[in-house]
């Protein structure tokens, strides 16, 4: 297969992405009746999420068929009467972020719910015991695809052996990781102390999202830890990357939002109000700090041509 071959396979299938909102608005005018019913879509938010709030606002209200109303309401006021007044009048919720979502689930509303902004492991613990509609876009970026980062980072002689550090919020290792060195953290250990004996073991260390494990008392100690024992350590966002990771693979709000409006699309415009299963981010950027790789030793590509790279993997995969 040659570059020109890959590069319209990749290219045709982000097009083909981007047409998923296309065909959700001619299911919108074919059947215009289907997202009648739905009175209002209710979105709950901390202060701090009001920058991605208003990027689905504006992704939402660009449609080229009228969409019911987007009702912004702030988690820690949802106890409200008023607030849970709109709730109920809702077709469905998006909760953005952790916090907000755990305040939906505390008012045992019966409105599907569509999460956002929340790690994997947290959306799981959240709703265990919820029996409503739940569905979600994690925030966590899939393993595989932080696989394949580290294999075009790296020389193959570099990639092995992999180290992590998981801890009580880790969830259980994956089977493609059965080879790593993996130690655990418990709740009352120092990460860092660990961290500083799996370096001795490991040539490259994946951080898996913990808050005990990689928090910001403990993330300047873990980055200078790892770079002064000289291995590369990959991040899960693009401020872990800034702070000293050597780079992540992350989707950025403006991703994630036109990813969130394609699914409240399908769900309001589905005669069923069937939830799609919850889902990882479809689009993803890559991040680098190209100072921590020259210290390091390392001469690392540019990061379109990481993403393209990825994405060849990711198209091999599938195909």
């Amino acid at each position: 297969m040659n570059g020109i071959t890959v590069y319209l396979k990749i290219y045709t299938r982000m097009f083909t992405r981007r047409l998923l909102l296309i065909g959700l608005w001619f299911i919108a005018l074919q059947w215009p009746g289907l997202a009648i019913g739905c009175k209002t879509i209710a979105v709950v938010s901390s202060n701090s999420h009001f920058g991605i709030v208003h990027r689905i606002e504006a992704n939402f209200h660009a449609q080229p068929q009228p969409q019911p109303p987007l009702i912004h309401i702030i988690s820690g006021k949802i106890q409200e009467p008023a607030n849970l007044e709109q709730i109920g009048k809702s077709c469905l919720i998006v909760a953005i972020g952790s916090e907000a979502l755990k305040s939906v689930l505390n008012i045992n509303t019966k409105v599907p719910i569509l999460s956002i902004l929340a790690h994997k492991h947290i959306f799981d613990a959240l709703t265990l015991k919820h029996s409503n509609p739940v569905t979600a876009i994690y925030l966590d970026q899939p393993l595989e695809r932080q696989l394949h980062l580290i294999q075009c980072l790296l020389p193959p002689e570099e990639q092995q052996p992999l180290g992590l550090l998981l801890g009580v919020h880790s969830g259980q290792i994956h089977e493609s990781l059965q080879n790593a060195v993996v130690l655990r953290v418990n709740p009352s250990e120092n990460p860092v102390a660990v961290l500083d004996a799996l370096l001795d073991e490991a040539a490259v260390v994946l951080a898996i999202p913990d808050p005990h494990i990689y928090n910001p008392k403990t993330a300047r100690g873990i980055l200078l830890t790892a770079f002064h024992k000289r291995v590369p350590l990959i991040g899960y966002s693009r401020t872990f990357v800034k702070n000293g990771a050597l780079a992540a693979v992350y989707s950025t709000t403006k991703q994630l939002s036109a990813q969130t409006v394609a699914m409240i699309l399908t769900i309001i415009n589905n005669p069923n109000k069937k939830l799609p299963p919850p889902q990882y981010p479809q689009e993803f950027s890559v991040a680098v700090n190209y100072q921590v790789a020259k210290s390091l030793g390392l001469t690392i590509d540019t990061e379109a041509n990481l993403k393209y790279a990825i994405e060849k993997k990711e198209l091999h995969r599938d195909a």
